[in-house]
């Protein structure tokens, strides 16, 4: 009776048509705004059809199966050509690692947590401390928890700069580096931290993002308005950057995808779930790089209870005659 069912023209085109509407909301999520969510949910969506083909495959339902993994792969092309970073140069400097010595190159590690992820302060002091990162930046900061941080982390990263809010907004970064400069800009009532400081006599810069959750046509507006003043004064640095923080949007979606290809930054993790805990888990925070920096490593962070708690991400500054002849090849 199954096999009947599912021999049926009528079942293999619902079948075409479902997985080319989930395919069409990944790909073009704002014609039909309800449903824009899907698209932090594109990769599930691309291992759903994989799995569903090769049951197809098991039951001896060719066109189905043909159906399922065309699904999978037109989502396997889009998320691949949506990810920006310098993966391959990662993995060839992983395999000429081991034949030839190190270079002489300042070295950057940067972590981003969100405090409010965490289960008990315990759990996200541990992760903090185990980063080992030269600079934190962490968010949804209230004055509780900044009097908190100061107790904690003062010791190890004696530079820092806290701008509490009782809301999501409220940012600081702990350095252990002296902070040359800080300063925030705002789109409306939304700030990001901006901090500049040097290592080894290279002079870096830090920006600190926190973007509102994209639920609606509003929210979507505001989110686009707040990436492209980011990208305003971005375009206005000539050091080597980081920005990073709780961008509530995935790397593939179109806002970041405009938003990488304005600036020129690159994307930290090597795919589009790096190292993610679970299957279930959005990567929504990320760490971007210009083209001075190249990401040598990318973490996740998470507690006991398997909470996201944060990011991190290692870097080498490369030599600015490296960089230019990089861009003129």
């Amino acid at each position: 009776m199954a096999q009947k069912l599912l021999s049926k023209p009528i079942t293999h085109l619902t079948a075409t048509l479902l997985v080319l509407f989930g395919g069409y909301l990944c790909v073009f999520p704002h014609v039909f705004p309800p449903f824009s969510w899907v698209v932090n949910f594109a990769v599930q969506l691309m291992l759903f059809y994989l799995l569903a083909g090769m049951a197809f495959l098991f039951l001896k339902q060719p066109k189905l199966t043909f159906i399922f993994f065309g699904g999978c792969l037109m989502l396997c092309f889009y998320l691949k050509f949506s990810i920006k970073n310098n993966s391959i140069e990662r993995w060839r400097n992983s395999i000429l690692k081991k034949y030839q010595p190190d270079e002489e190159q300042v070295r950057l590690k940067v972590a981003q947590f969100n405090l409010t992820n965490s289960s008990t302060p315990d759990e996200m002091l541990n992760a903090l401390r185990a980063s080992g990162a030269d600079l934190l930046s962490i968010h949804e900061v209230t004055p509780g928890w900044n009097e908190w941080l100061e107790d904690s982390l003062t010791q190890a990263y004696p530079f820092h700069h806290t701008m509490v809010d009782l809301g999501i907004f409220g940012m600081a970064i702990f350095s252990k580096y002296a902070i040359t400069s800080v300063d925030t800009f705002y789109y409306e009532e939304i700030p990001c931290l901006r901090a500049c400081l040097q290592k080894e006599g290279t002079d870096l810069c830090l920006i600190s993002v926190h973007t509102e959750p994209a639920l609606n046509e509003y929210s979507s507006r505001r989110l686009v308005g707040q990436l492209e003043t980011l990208t305003g004064q971005i375009s206005r640095m000539d050091m080597p950057l980081v920005v990073m923080g709780d961008f509530n949007a995935v790397s593939w979606s179109k806002e970041l995808q405009q938003f990488m290809d304005s600036t020129g930054l690159l994307e930290s993790r090597s795919g589009f779930m790096d190292r993610q805990r679970s299957i279930w888990d959005v990567p929504v925070d990320h760490i971007f790089h210009s083209g001075r920096l190249g990401c040598a490593d990318f973490d996740n962070f998470s507690d006991r209870a398997g909470h996201h708690l944060g990011i991190m991400a290692s870097f080498l500054i490369q030599p600015l005659a490296k960089n230019v002849k990089k861009k003129a090849q």
